[in-house]
């Protein structure tokens, strides 16, 4: 998958399954924005670029993970992996467009560990600096997501760190809009983002991007027709 595809890909998945993130860490970031003084907005954003910084360290060395089958077996590991990964996409479009109907069972097993870990984000309040809210923002993306380690098993099927990168930046810009706190920004935000025809729309984008991804050689060989071609190089690495 090439990085455009990969920042689209990510940001579906941010943009419209922090519904799933806020039921997961709407506690930690309402404590969070609580602590912001009045029109500090750069503190927001050391909470926000903190987190995504943690899931950008976190998706790279998945990479470096996602890198050693080639090394091994060079010849059958791309296919195996092109399909590992159109198949976790399609899984993400499902997410999204049925919620509700898939439940996050690493985000429930871990759950005892987020409410442990709580407490320590309360003894490094209150922020009054940018470089604490920084930090803050690092140990709020170190917190078990079900649809976070869904991104990093994508990382690994990758394999490839400018896609791992772009997919995982953008999945993290995604959710940030919904974790800003109980704003009207964000509850607006959550009103779009909950309509049926949008989600749909986004999941069917998904879809194809994982039905290409995992079976664009194949479709081309049976398809030889230019849109089959054209659809397949959109998400072909380049």
């Amino acid at each position: 998958m090439n990085p455009e595809t990969a920042f689209i890909t990510g940001l579906i998945a941010g943009l419209f399954g922090s519904t799933h993130c806020l039921g997961m860490c709407g506690g930690i970031a309402g404590l969070l924005h609580s602590q912001i003084p009045n029109r500090q907005v750069g503190f927001a954003l050391g909470f926000h670029g903190g987190r995504i910084s943690s899931y950008m360290i976190i998706g790279l060395l998945a990479t470096l993970i996602g890198l050693l089958p080639g090394q091994f077996m060079p010849e059958a590991s791309g296919a195996i992996m092109r399909g590992g990964l159109g198949v976790m996409i399609i899984s993400m479009a499902l997410y999204i467009a049925m919620p509700g109907r898939f439940k996050d069972h690493i985000g429930e097993l871990m759950a005892p560990l987020t409410r442990k870990l709580t407490p320590m984000f309360q003894k490094l309040l209150p922020v009054t600096q940018f470089d604490q809210a920084i930090g803050l923002g690092m140990l709020w993306g170190l917190l078990p997501c079900g649809l976070l380690y869904t991104m990093i098993a994508s990382a690994v099927l990758l394999a490839d760190p400018a896609a791992t990168s772009a997919m995982i930046l953008a999945f993290g810009l995604g959710t940030t809009p919904a974790l800003l706190g109980t704003g009207m920004i964000a509850l607006r935000f959550r009103s779009i983002t909950n309509q049926h025809g949008l989600r749909w729309l986004a999941a069917s984008v998904m879809l194809v991007a994982g039905l290409l991804v995992a079976f664009g050689p194949m479709l081309v060989q049976l398809i030889d027709h230019p849109w089959m071609h054209f659809l397949a190089d959109c998400v072909s690495p380049r």
